[in-house]
């Protein structure tokens, strides 16, 4: 059993906490924390991740790879690659990039792109488009890369994320839709930054 500890937690999201894998720091586990209803979403993460993964030449350099559970005194929890920069720094978020002024739009327009791109290519869905969810790695002193972290797949079970797995058409149209709304989302957030007014509050 391997234990976690609060010096490990590096993230807390509203239905899991995620941990720096204490004997992998290359790693990170993902823990549901909500002892009320809540959405599985380890479950729905680890089943569409299981199920991409079975595709011949799947690309998986945009999102961080799932390596299955692990019991820990905090329950069963969820490997996933944790996202670094070139020499080893913790990465951060786009989001965190944006609100900075840190990347240039230009350069931001070309990373989104790219990433849309990929999605599109790889048939892989991206649902909770919140920009705290795509983290925005070094790759060197003066390239960045999107990688996604969370959100993946489903926010919920039923007949809808069975679809997602069974009709390519389906997916295509979700793949669209839920790209739309993350673009929503990224201009209101570059207007913001611009504004300069009201402070970015998660990061």
């Amino acid at each position: 059993m391997i234990t976690l500890t609060k010096s490990l937690l590096i993230a807390k999201g509203g239905e899991r906490d995620c941990y720096i894998h204490p004997e992998d720091n290359s790693k990170v586990i993902k823990i549901v924390h909500k002892t009320e209803e809540h959405n599985n979403q380890n479950e729905l993460e680890y089943s569409y991740m299981t199920y991409i993964k079975k595709r011949k030449g799947l690309d998986l350099s945009q999102i961080t790879d799932c390596y299955g559970y692990v019991s820990t005194n905090l329950g069963k929890g969820l490997i996933f690659d944790r996202v670094l920069d070139f020499d080893g720094t913790p990465s951060k978020s786009f989001r965190y990039y944006l609100a900075n002024k840190i990347i240039p739009l230009a350069e931001q327009e070309l990373l989104i792109t790219e990433l849309k791109n990929y999605l599109e290519e790889n048939l892989i869905l991206f649902v909770d488009t919140s920009l705290t969810n795509i983290f925005c790695p070094k790759v060197s002193d003066s390239s960045y890369k999107l990688i996604i972290v969370d959100g993946l797949g489903a926010k919920r079970t039923g007949i809808k994320f069975t679809l997602y797995k069974i009709s390519k058409a389906y997916t295509k149209y979700k793949i669209k839709r839920q790209w739309d709304k993350f673009m929503k989302m990224y201009e209101k957030d570059v207007k913001r930054a611009k504004l300069g007014k009201r402070p970015f509050t998660r990061l």
